[in-house]
């Protein structure tokens, strides 16, 4: 664990950036997002090619001044919803596309998700299942290759989470945890966690007299499971970083 933390050296913070688009924001604003976020410790961001905002981020990211020391994140499928089965070939391919898009020769952490349509364990296992040493075998040459650092599955359901922690090339779990969700908590133990929502979609913070004083009661929270590395904050103004700063 230990060492794994210190390998990926992430952020305490992670930056989301899913919410970008939806807030309206300008490429200038999530430029200027970026570099503040960067001054303050922040140097870990979260991306998706499935967000409406990933080209408005990745177009932002191109122009900040501290664009090659960014840590990336990034959410990516195999086998996704419309895919028959899993491809070792498509999830290469796409995390290609990943690294030339960032334009970066690693990524940090992949967060892989096993899909199926519609999602439902009994499918997903099966694929687990019957294709696992196909699974291992890509991730360990991704990993060999340098195309990635680590792997994280974003399990959908406790019982995939247990099942996929069993295969070697699978680092950590990636999840939902907050003072309500805390299903994955017992994983927030004793594997390598990076939690996402930690506000519970903002339901934390309502009719909060502080927020300040909220976020950091909710980050605090988070802070006591003994294994996570980093926090997924959707942060969408430099106004939202004050509550970040030390």
């Amino acid at each position: 664990m230990e060492e794994l933390k210190a390998t990926l050296n992430l952020s305490k913070i992670t930056l989301g950036t899913m919410r970008f688009f939806d807030k309206s924001l300008s490429t200038k604003e999530i430029t200027n997002l970026i570099e503040e976020a960067f001054s303050i410790g922040i140097d870990t961001h979260h991306s998706s090619v499935e967000y409406s905002s990933y080209s408005l981020y990745t177009e932002a990211l191109k122009q900040a001044n501290c664009a090659n020391k960014v840590k990336h994140i990034v959410k990516l499928s195999a086998p996704h919803f419309e895919d028959d089965t899993f491809s070792a070939k498509l999830l290469e391919e796409r995390v290609d596309k990943e690294l030339k898009v960032l334009d970066v020769e690693r990524i940090d952490v992949l967060q892989w998700l096993l899909r199926s349509k519609p999602i439902n364990d009994r499918d997903r296992l099966n694929t687990l299942f019957e294709f696992k040493d196909e699974i291992e075998d890509v991730l360990k040459n991704l990993k060999r290759k340098g195309k990635i650092k680590s792997v994280f599955s974003f399990p959908y359901s406790v019982p995939f989470a247990e099942a996929v922690e069993d295969l070697n090339e699978i680092d950590g779990i990636i999840s939902y945890l907050n003072k309500e969700e805390q299903d994955y908590s017992k994983f927030a133990e004793k594997t390598p966690f990076i939690a996402i929502r930690p506000f519970f979609a903002g339901e934390l913070l309502k009719n909060s007299k502080d927020i300040k004083k909220s976020i950091k009661s909710c980050l605090a929270y988070i802070s006591t499971n003994k294994t996570v590395i980093t926090t997924i904050v959707g942060i969408n103004s430099i106004q939202q970083l004050e509550a970040f700063k030390n």
